[in-house]
């Protein structure tokens, strides 16, 4: 696993009652040289949410709370715990919180019952008021809630809560398979970015197992370069791993704590080489300065790096105006986009797409795609979450349809067999 310094690590008391648990948790131990364990219970939230750094009082500019305006430098708090698989026994919450990463840790010692271990996004067409954007949709798996990395955008790196019983994680989501025969691929982990912290945790294996076993596909979701531990593995067919990907700004400034660049890409490169598909997604572009000139190197790199069966486009979303300017720095993004971001500010704050308008994120996408076209030609490029309009806009650009999508982690975007 990664080399990390957690300034606390608490066990919860269920995780002794399964010896299992108790394996995992000495092996994670052991990857953290072993430091002092602080064993607790739901009745030391207030203890636990106190000492990540998730009060109520900290600024939070929207629903989210976002590692830029602090700009952390240590690394997250480490919970273990495992499911409570019976819901009578899930206790109710003392307090309710505003942060959400405060509210995560209580739930989580409260006790996760199985509904948590989905992310569910159904499939939409754009045509939603709720929901005004198109994606293939599906349910996504998740075992972690939180991240080692600290990218300014993100709220995951306060504390991170590991489910220890992975066995029992398995058994349900054999369950989920009978029920969702339709779904053949499953995203894991948005809410973290788990090889991270293999092979310790074991996840990879235990699970690349249980979807090879079953027609399943694992789609392996990360920014990490600790990939070493899959190069062996025999389920490769089953487990398609993407990456999210940036220019060299981005992710030596913005994504603060994670691979570079050129890290990522060699990641991609051994996988490939060892059997893996890989895709890559733009996955948020920040529009910083020379943007431009930066993205059609970082896409020169990729493409000189891997073969990728599918490439994602999101422009930085789900963000108000201000916050923008606060984690980003007006003076590090690109004078245009800065613009027309104030100028349309009131029209965008609240919305799925904002900060950046349409107009901004159609002249974005479109020099991607043309890039992508330019060294690439041919390869699948989809739109993620985006409006309807957006795909229209960028018609002439685009050779996909948003009405055949194939992406990085829809249900039904299992890895295309390659001829003989």
């Amino acid at each position: 696993m990664y080399d990390l310094n957690p300034p606390r690590v608490f066990v919860h008391k269920r995780v002794y009652e399964n010896p299992k648990a108790v394996a995992r948790l000495e092996r994670m131990m052991k990857g953290l040289k072993n430091p002092p364990i602080e064993e607790i219970d739901e009745t030391d939230t207030e203890m636990v949410v106190e000492a990540a750094g998730a009060s109520d009082d900290l600024p939070v500019q929207s629903s989210r709370v976002r590692m830029g305006i602090e700009k952390r430098d240590q690394d997250p708090l480490f919970i273990f715990n495992t499911y409570v698989w019976d819901p009578d026994k899930i206790k109710p919450m003392a307090k309710k919180y505003k942060n959400p990463r405060a509210s995560m840790i209580a739930h989580s010692l409260a006790g996760k019952g199985p509904a948590s271990i989905y992310g569910r996004r159904d499939h939409c067409d754009g045509s939603d008021p709720k929901r005004p954007y198109v994606c293939q949709g599906g349910w996504s798996i998740h075992t972690i809630n939180g991240c080692a990395h600290r990218c300014d955008y993100c709220q995951m790196g306060y504390a991170i809560n590991f489910m220890l019983d992975l066995e029992e994680f398995a058994k349900e989501l054999e369950r989920n398979f009978k029920e969702r025969p339709e779904q053949k691929l499953y995203r894991y982990d948005l809410t973290s970015d788990y090889p991270c912290f293999e092979p310790e945790y074991g996840a990879s294996e235990l699970l690349g197992e249980c979807f090879a076993k079953n027609d399943r596909y694992l789609l392996v979701y990360t920014k990490s370069n600790n990939i070493d531990h899959l190069l062996d593995l025999p389920y490769k067919e089953h487990m398609p791993c993407y990456w999210t990907v940036a220019t060299d700004t981005q992710t030596q400034t913005i994504e603060r704590g994670t691979p570079n660049l050129d890290e990522r890409l060699e990641a991609m490169r051994k996988c490939q080489e060892a059997g893996y598909v890989v895709r890559a997604g733009f996955s948020p572009i920040v529009p910083h300065k020379n943007w431009r000139e930066e993205a059609t190197i970082a896409l020169e790199k990729l493409f000189a790096a891997a073969d990728v069966d599918t490439v994602r486009l999101w422009v930085v979303a789900m963000m108000l105006a201000d916050e923008a300017e606060q984690i980003f720095g007006a003076e590090n993004l690109d004078p245009w986009c800065l613009d027309e971001m104030r100028k349309h500010a009131t029209d965008m704050d609240g919305k799925h797409s904002g900060p950046f308008p349409r107009h901004v994120r159609a002249e974005i996408y479109a020099h991607y795609i043309d890039e992508i076209k330019r060294i690439a030609p041919g390869t699948p490029v989809n739109l993620c979450t985006e409006e309807r309009a957006m795909w229209d806009m960028l018609a002439d650009h685009l050779e996909m349809s948003p009405d055949n999508l194939y992406c990085c982690c829809g249900q039904k975007s299992v890895p295309k067999k390659k001829s003989a």
